[in-house]
């Protein structure tokens, strides 16, 4: 089973992610460094199609950094062309 919470090391504060959250961070983690495009992620965390269109991935976007970041520190970082983690 895929653990699905994750901890802030200096406040120990626990917070809960859903399943598509972890998928996300895994995701991004796999492609470190890169931007991974909106439509890679609706294909490898949702199954989309090639050429589906919806606001899915904006929305889990903005809900998973109200969960991990403080508002100092950004660490989805956001360009045309996608998203990165910043590790």
């Amino acid at each position: 089973s895929i653990k699905k919470e994750i901890v802030d090391v200096l406040t120990n504060k626990v917070c809960k992610l859903t399943e598509k959250e972890v998928a996300i961070i895994k995701y991004l983690y796999k492609n470190a460094g890169s931007y991974v495009a909106k439509q890679d992620l609706l294909k490898e965390v949702w199954e989309y199609a090639d050429d589906a269109t919806t606001h899915t991935v904006e929305t889990h976007i903005y809900r998973l950094r109200q969960k991990v970041e403080d508002g100092k520190d950004q660490i989805i970082e956001t360009s045309e062309g996608g998203y990165r983690l910043r590790v």
